[in-house]
């Protein structure tokens, strides 16, 4: 039984950091022949499987597959060029990336900003919630003023009707004849 082999370039398959107590970055490279993996710090390379300052890194290797993870064991300082580097006879894949950890200082900063921003969104919704409380005030006062008081065109309906009757002139009465004129 012949077995055949396809050469191929190492590939970069995965690549993923996270920083909550500690930064730890990993990666993943497939290849044939298997690739090798390793770390540079601003150039340097890290050793595997060992300590090189504050970084620890540990690799996997189950052929095609090479697998690689570097963890941060001091305090956090500026990691200016972390690089993954994938590599076989066939080519060489890296990755990069660049973390700067948030300072003590930046914390603050970016707590007062967050403070600040409330502060201006806040005074802006209450400056616009209370124009517009003032218009429906005085839009409800203009409607109460329209409808309770009467306008100057309105004439005053006066309760008995007999008063809208013009008076009988002395000369319509004497033309009348009276009740007891007609008896005689």
């Amino acid at each position: 039984m012949v077995r055949l082999q396809v050469a191929s370039p190492a590939r970069l398959l995965y690549f993923s950091c996270s920083l909550e107590k500690t930064l730890q970055c990993s990666c993943s490279f497939r290849g044939s022949p298997m690739p090798s993996v390793r770390w540079l710090m601003g150039g340097d390379p890290v050793d595997l499987n060992s300590m090189h300052k504050n970084f620890q890194v540990t690799s996997n290797i189950a052929a095609p597959w090479a697998n690689s993870t570097i963890s941060l064991l001091g305090e956090p300082e500026i990691v200016r060029g972390l690089h993954c580097e994938g590599r076989n006879q066939h080519g060489i894949h890296t990755s990069s990336i660049f973390l700067i950890p948030p300072d003590k200082n930046s914390v603050s900063n970016a707590l007062l900003k967050g403070l600040i921003q409330g502060v201006v969104y806040g005074s802006i919704a209450t400056v616009l919630f209370l124009f517009f409380l003032v218009l429906l005030v005085m839009k409800m006062l203009k409607w109460w003023e329209e409808s309770h008081i009467p306008k100057a065109s309105e004439a005053l309906i006066p309760e008995k009707p007999e008063l809208l009757e013009e008076p009988k002139t002395p000369q319509e009465s004497a033309a009348e004849p009276s009740p007891a004129s007609v008896a005689v």
